[in-house]
């Protein structure tokens, strides 16, 4: 890793640059730096030790983090048959929380539905000729599946063991062990294998749910096997963890709202108290308060709680597509929030969801964000 910075205007700017997940931006304010300096000394701290603090770890504390953000954007309304200035879309990435974008994707027109990465730094794309992988940062991508797997809907990477990724696809779930050279189908305990989502249970990686159109299913060793574990007939379109508690999980169904879990996906229960539109796409924590969550629906737009979901109320504010199919909080700043449409490109928040901007992809249908 090599990093580079300069000072301006009372601001000292570091950039970092990781050659398997490229650059991270940091800005560190003087004013800043010296008051925790005058604390340190006023509370009896050494001037060696407030040195050493600084020098090593107390202003990596004080530095503002700009997340990485990955957009996987399936189509555009713009694109013409023929045409030799159809927009780009596949796979964009923002080093600096949404202010900027490059194109990372494949070169040629490659349906990507959702991109995620792993702890080794590798990159995987869902896409709809199959499991797309880069070792460079988006740089070159290759197919790691044969002509069987299609229509890749989500690519979920073990937290712990990079080699092993999942695919949730139209024709059930496959499996890696190898980072991608093989892959194998497992379906056994299906009854209708259509998946649309995978969670892995970052408690116990073993530990599974699957979103299907026949309910969620879960299994109890990486896959291999599958039994059903709620909301059986439901179609299930998204499930997600909530990064506090692990015991909590939430749903997201086609036609009957949210749900959430308190016991590891044992039961569930809806909550839709003020949801008015009950196709919910997407869901998103905010992972500095435990009751903010983020829906995104069907006609509704976006759908805030501040109590785990018991009481839903509309922010939408700006947002001019009222179909939200992706949705995301930036760690490093919580209150900035963005909305991906089907047919109206990203949109941005910097005050939770109550105003929304247009944020880039002019009629594009963004089907995926990841955020790392």
């Amino acid at each position: 890793m090599s990093r580079s910075s300069a000072a301006s205007n009372n601001c000292y700017c570091v950039s970092e640059v990781d050659p398997r997940l490229g650059s991270r931006h940091y800005c560190l304010f003087e004013k800043a730096r010296e008051q925790i300096t005058r604390f340190l000394l006023r509370s009896g701290t050494s001037r060696l030790l407030v040195l050493i603090l600084l020098l090593t770890g107390l202003a990596e504390a004080v530095l503002a983090r700009q997340d990485t953000l990955y957009m996987s954007v399936l189509n555009s309304r713009k694109h013409r048959i023929g045409a030799l200035d159809n927009p780009t879309v596949g796979l964009f990435m923002s080093p600096d929380g949404g202010k900027t974008w490059q194109h990372k994707g494949w070169t040629g027109y490659i349906r990507t539905f959702y991109t995620e990465g792993g702890r080794d730094g590798v990159l995987w794309s869902a896409c709809g000729n199959g499991v797309l992988r880069s070792s460079d940062n988006g740089q070159t991508w290759r197919i790691t599946t044969g002509w069987e797997i299609t229509e890749v809907l989500k690519v979920k990477v073990d937290p712990k063991n990079p080699s092993m990724v999942y695919a949730a696809t139209a024709y059930g779930i496959f499996r890696s062990e190898n980072s991608g050279e093989t892959w194998v189908k497992r379906n056994t305990g299906f009854v209708k294998p259509f998946v649309s989502d995978i969670i892995i249970d970052r408690s116990n990686a073993r530990r599974l749910l699957a979103a299907s159109e026949d309910g969620i299913y879960g299994s109890a060793n990486s896959g291999t096997s599958w039994k059903k574990a709620g909301l059986s007939g439901m179609g299930i379109r998204t499930i997600i963890q909530n990064p506090g508690n692990p015991q909590v999980f939430y749903a997201g169904t086609e036609d009957d709202g949210f749900f959430v879990s308190n016991d590891a996906g044992k039961s569930w229960t809806a909550s839709n108290r003020g949801l008015t539109n009950l196709t919910v796409y997407t869901i998103a924590c905010d992972p500095s308060k435990a009751g903010t969550l983020y829906v995104g629906t069907h006609g509704g737009g976006v759908f805030r709680s501040s109590d785990g979901g018991k009481l839903w109320q509309p922010v939408n504010d700006g947002l001019t597509n009222p179909v939200v199919h992706a949705i995301t909080v930036l760690p490093s700043d919580p209150s900035v929030v963005l909305a991906g449409t089907l047919n109206g490109g990203l949109f941005k928040s910097t005050d939770s969801g109550e105003h929304w901007i247009f944020n880039s992809q002019e009629e594009a249908q963004v089907w995926g964000l990841w955020v790392h």
